[in-house]
């Protein structure tokens, strides 16, 4: 009875811990600035992202892809962009890959480095409600390939720039405009070549600002209003074949199994038997960052992570799609082959695992993993080069602190939080020449608009292309002018 009375009086007193835990935690003081108006022409910059979209800079996967348009489409920012054509060196890398420098007065501050991709992956034009590359604007829209992933982030950019020199604002940090040619087609030319370059020139930078984090609606995370994730690291990239040879013949006398239900079974084995979930350092400042703004609930659960840590990660990895893509490598069934005719049986069948890596678990023991579920009747091999997970970047530093100031201008009452990027963008090949690499992509957008990346009617509002212009202005603002 006194062992019983012992352990419930330690339980209690755990309990209590948590709850004043949960209860001191209030979010932390911020440094904000009265925003001002900018006083930007929201129809004009719409005009320029239109105009960039008629240029149909299709990624070049072969040789039977025109690159015409990327030539006109650096024509395009020399005519559109005067003064930022005439304040800065350009420097073409692999024909393509554009690198622009403005120079700043200040030589002991380390440049400012912004990222985006000409390309676009295709468009035909079944099922749009406006040609692809038409550029239409309506509606409070801009319709086409590229008017969110990603021309409207550079053509944002770059209105920015313009912005300051046409205010005569003198630049103290230099800054670098670094536009890759082949991201779509998960990069090999353009960024690997351009941080070449970087690094042959000695130079490194202060921070490197790339598409990648988002805005959401704080509901799921029990936040009242929007939040704002900036992505410290990425998710590694590996696609596996999975696949079995057995003898064919006519499905009318089948031998079992059949080739193409081994790779069936191993494909629904690693489905069921997955690698466990882990609290990345992103995902712990993602936590950490949030609770305080959550409801009671969900604020108790995310303040005593640490100690709810076994049932959290569990429940995350099995909440939503997303949640547990922030906390296990992910595997996704994506492709198969079997048989040509409907009454032969396959000699031969394979699937395609694209799995997404989390920091900590490497190439390596993703592929070990994969190989052990899938049994010794599968042949495992990695397609192309597997890319393992980024390295982390720092949100204790002055970056960080000023492009989170930025946000928190420009969209009244967000909250802003570290997080890990579910998916690949070319910022992963710049930690060479920086530490302090984010992702970020200033773009309010519906669950609707969202599920038009890569897909038909894929459009930016006017609206939001307006605030992201006025986010980078005071990113310029704030570490730059």
């Amino acid at each position: 009875m006194e062992i019983l009375i012992a352990v419930l009086s330690v339980l209690a007193a755990l309990i209590i811990f948590m709850i004043v835990r949960a209860a001191l935690t209030k979010p932390a003081a911020k440094n904000e600035t009265e925003a001002v108006s900018y006083g930007l022409d929201k129809n004009k910059i719409a005009l320029h992202l239109s105009e960039a979209i008629q240029i149909p800079t299709v990624s070049m996967a072969d040789a039977s892809y025109p690159d015409k348009p990327f030539f006109d489409y650096r024509e395009y920012i020399k005519n559109t962009y005067p003064l930022f054509f005439k304040a800065a060196e350009l420097t073409v890398i692999n024909e393509y890959s554009l690198v622009y420098r403005i120079g700043g007065a200040d030589k002991n501050l380390l440049p400012a480095c912004f990222l985006a991709h000409i390309d676009v992956v295709p468009a035909p034009a079944e099922g749009w409600d406006v040609p692809p590359f038409s550029g239409a604007v309506k509606d409070g829209f801009v319709y086409g390939r590229g008017a969110q992933d990603m021309k409207c982030q550079m053509i944002a950019a770059l209105e920015s720039i313009e912005y300051a020199l046409a205010k005569g604002l003198p630049f103290k940090r230099s800054i670098y405009c670094c536009f890759g040619h082949d991201e779509e087609l998960s990069t090999r030319d353009g960024a690997p070549e351009i941080v070449k370059y970087f690094k042959e020139k000695g130079v490194e930078m202060e921070y490197v600002l790339d598409e990648g984090g988002t805005m959401l609606d704080g509901k799921m995370l029990g936040i009242d209003g929007s939040v704002a994730l900036v992505g410290t690291c990425e998710k590694g990239y590996m696609d596996v074949r999975l696949s079995c040879k057995k003898d064919g013949g006519h499905a009318s006398t089948p031998k079992k199994p059949t080739a193409l239900a081994s790779v069936a079974k191993a494909v629904y084995k690693l489905e069921k038997r997955q690698l466990s979930p882990v609290f990345t350092q992103p995902t712990k400042e993602l936590f950490k960052e949030l609770a305080p703004y959550m409801t009671p609930i969900v604020k108790f659960v995310m303040v005593n992570r640490d100690i709810l840590s076994p049932i959290l990660k569990i429940a995350l990895a099995n909440l939503h799609p997303i949640s547990a893509a922030l906390v296990k490598t992910t595997f996704a069934p994506t492709m198969a082959k079997g048989s040509n005719a409907a009454n032969v049986l396959p000699p031969y069948a394979e699937a395609v695992i694209n799995c997404r890596l989390i920091a900590g678990n490497s190439p390596e023991l993703v592929l070990e993993h994969i190989k052990k579920i899938a049994g010794k009747n599968i042949d495992v091999e990695v397609i192309n080069e597997a890319i393992p997970a980024s390295d982390i970047s720092p949100i204790n530093t002055a970056s960080y602190a000023e492009i989170s100031k930025a946000i928190r201008s420009t969209f009244k009452g967000v909250k802003v939080a570290p997080y890990m990027f579910i998916a690949a963008t070319d910022s992963r090949f710049y930690y060479p020449v920086c530490k302090n690499v984010y992702r970020f992509t200033p773009f309010m957008m519906t669950p609707d608009d969202q599920k038009r990346i890569h897909a038909i009617n894929e459009r930016c509002g006017i609206d939001a292309l307006e605030s992201a212009t006025e986010f980078f202005i005071r990113v310029l603002e704030n570490t730059c002018l």
